[in-house]
Formats: C-alpha cells, structure tokens, sequence
C-alpha cells in the first residue's frame, strides 16, 4: 500500500510548486494530508493518529479556504493538464518498479507475512482501555486537555454569540448607500 502512497506524496509536493491560485494550492494540500494520514494510519495499529492529523489539517484548510475565498473570489481556476498527465505516468512508472522490485512480492513468504500481520494487527476491544493515555500517571494530563478544549469552545462560542453578527462585517452596502448623492 505504501509503494503506491509514497509516490502520489511526491508528485503533489513537486506539484504544490506549479500551482497558481491559492485554491488549488489548498487542494493539493488537503489532498496530500489525506494521502499522509493513510500512510500512517498503515504504519500504526489504529486509524487514530492519522485521524486526529486529518482533522487538525482540515480545520486549518477550512480558515484557509474562507480567507483566501474572500480576497480571491473572482480570479480564474485553472489546471495544468499536460503536467497532469505526465505526473501521473511517473507516478505508475514509479509504483510498478518499486512493487516490482520489492523481494517480499516476488517471493512466496508474502501470504504468509500478510496472514501474520493481520493476525497481528487486528483490533481488540479491550486495547483501548489498555492505552497508556488513561492510565493513572497520564490519565489528568488527558482530563485537563479534555477540560481546557471544552472551555476555549465554550468562550468562542460566547465571544460569538455576543455580538450575534459573523467574523466579518457587511460595511460595504453601508458605505454604498451613504455615499450614493440622492436625486
């Protein structure tokens, strides 16, 4: 699975290089943070790292995209088809040799290594009580991020509901009419 991730990885960061416009920029980001949060969710034994990874990025894509919609509302999307195109002929190129070259492939240990790593790797109900994350010396530690994360939610949403208007202020229609000369 990761000789066909990795070379997806490297193809969007060289293409991060060729884009234009900020929102195909964020695309290519959001895309490539997906691609990382599968890569290592495969290496762990659990999803939850590279879910959390995945989350944090895409809130912070999510501000990203406000703020760049707002100053680049109106500029033209475009793609660059032919470095497209070529880009993804690298990435099977690439993909097939590494496969192809991997001893493990090619030998007939494979079934073998895939039934103990499956044996290895499957998911006991139990492994989560089990965590060192909730355990006696951690277990505050985590009871106060939990805490803190509620709280600064809990003061935004205040802070918001306060002045019962959006982040940013429509004065342009006001500005407008103030300063159209009546008839």
């Amino acid at each position: 699975m990761l000789y066909l991730i990795l070379p997806i990885i490297i193809m969007f960061s060289l293409s991060f290089m060729r884009v234009a416009h900020p929102l195909s920029a964020g695309l290519v980001l959001l895309i490539q943070t997906t691609l990382v949060a599968i890569a290592s969710g495969t290496l762990n034994k659990t999803f939850w790292f590279s879910y959390i990874l995945f989350l944090i990025f895409l809130g912070g894509m999510l501000v990203l995209f406000i703020y760049v919609a707002s100053l680049a509302s109106n500029e033209q999307f475009s793609i660059d088809l032919v470095f497209f195109l070529i880009s993804l002929i690298i990435i099977c190129f690439v993909s097939l040799l590494l496969i192809m070259l991997d001893p493990i492939i090619l030998s007939n240990k494979m079934t073998m290594l895939y039934s103990s790593l499956m044996n290895e790797y499957k998911f006991n109900s139990n492994s989560l009580f089990n965590s060192p994350i909730y355990n006696a010396p951690t277990a505050f530690f985590t009871f106060f991020i939990i805490s803190y994360l509620l709280l600064a939610l809990l003061v935004v949403v205040k802070i918001m509901k306060s002045s019962s208007s959006p982040l940013r202020l429509m004065t342009y229609e006001n500005t407008r009419t103030k300063n159209t000369p009546s008839n």
